[in-house]
């Protein structure tokens, strides 16, 4: 749902797509397609982004210019430009060395495709699978193979491989569930898988932090008072975050208000709808079932968290406590 690019320089190069129109469209269209469900290694500790724009996008005539501008403005703003370690041999002098570390990068962690120019790809001496050389990038089965929703089941096996991508590189991540539960193995089970995946890049852990959002625990199974659900979610939580810091928060629906029934997955790079919820099942202890999740738009993943923000949401808060 969320994949992972690397680009390479000079694909961003008037010597490259000032040549042929199409080369231009094609780029323009690959970025907003990471703006949709993508993510791009912004290599050398960020440099690359600086390299891009300072030395690449400025040779661009206006037009493409301004549309690459503003596809690269909306994937820092959506934090999918993600940090990759810096050069050991210094500041990356030509093309074919930011190539060498995307690959490096790649050998640590797999990118669902590295763009490179033509020029480049006959220069390097590599041929990679990984690779997808501009002029047909559109048409390469890495591209055309991203999809905005993964069928899986309720398993950790399952729950392991769809989370990986989405919280390799997440700064904050939010766990949308009312009947979620510490007190329950199935969800519990499900919040230490992400405490584990979370911020695991191939080289040293991201800390981030956590925010599970649950429902009222006086009604339903394992009922108890709020303080006494807050000190075990805290006793349990302790042992296991690590690097990160969790926040749990307790609501109830308002008389009169907004239903709190839908499940999700929201992290400061996407969102994600769990509509079958957040448990995840042991095959010894019963089948577990097919569920479907989907990437949503990034209007509704702003909307969804402003509902769990204390000051604007439509539901009423009735306790919190952070652990960390």
């Amino acid at each position: 749902m969320l994949y992972e690019f690397a680009m390479t320089p000079d694909v961003f190069g008037a010597t490259v797509v000032e040549r042929d129109a199409a080369l231009g469209v094609i780029l323009v269209e690959l970025l907003r397609g990471m703006c949709d469900n993508g993510m791009i290694a912004n290599l050398h500790k960020d440099r690359w982004i600086r390299h891009v724009r300072e030395d690449r996008v400025r040779g661009l005539s206006s037009g493409l210019k301004d549309k690459v501008i503003t596809c690269l403005n909306a994937l820092h703003d959506r934090h999918r430009l993600v940090r990759h370690p810096r050069r050991m041999a210094g500041d990356p002098a030509t093309d074919n060395d930011w190539l060498n570390l995307a690959l490096e990068s790649h050998g640590r962690i797999p990118f669902h495709g590295i763009v490179l120019s033509q020029a480049l790809l006959n220069a390097s001496g590599h041929n990679d699978p990984v690779f997808m050389e501009l002029s047909g990038a559109l048409d390469t089965p890495q591209w055309q193979s991203r999809r905005r929703s993964r069928t899986l089941i309720k398993s950790e096996t399952d729950y392991r491989s769809a989370l990986a991508p989405l919280l390799r590189h997440a700064k904050t991540l939010a766990l949308v569930d009312p009947y979620m539960s510490c007190r329950a193995s199935r969800f519990f089970d499900t919040v230490k898988v992400c405490i584990d995946l979370l911020g695991q890049r191939g080289h040293a852990v991201l800390p981030a932090r956590i925010y599970i959002h649950a429902g009222n625990p006086e009604r339903g199974d394992h009922a108890e008072p709020v303080t006494h659900r807050l000190n075990a979610w805290e006793r349990q939580l302790r042992p296991l975050i690590g690097l990160h810091r969790v926040k749990v928060f307790l609501w109830d629906m308002k008389l009169g208000g907004k239903d709190f029934h839908d499940r999700y997955i929201l992290t400061d790079q996407c969102g994600v709808s769990v509509p079958g919820g957040l448990d995840c099942r042991h095959t010894f202890h019963s089948s577990p079932n097919d569920t479907t999740w989907s990437l949503l738009d990034e209007e509704v993943r702003i909307r969804l968290l402003q509902d769990f923000d204390p000051v604007t949401s439509p539901y009423r808060l009735m306790g919190e406590r952070e652990v960390g």
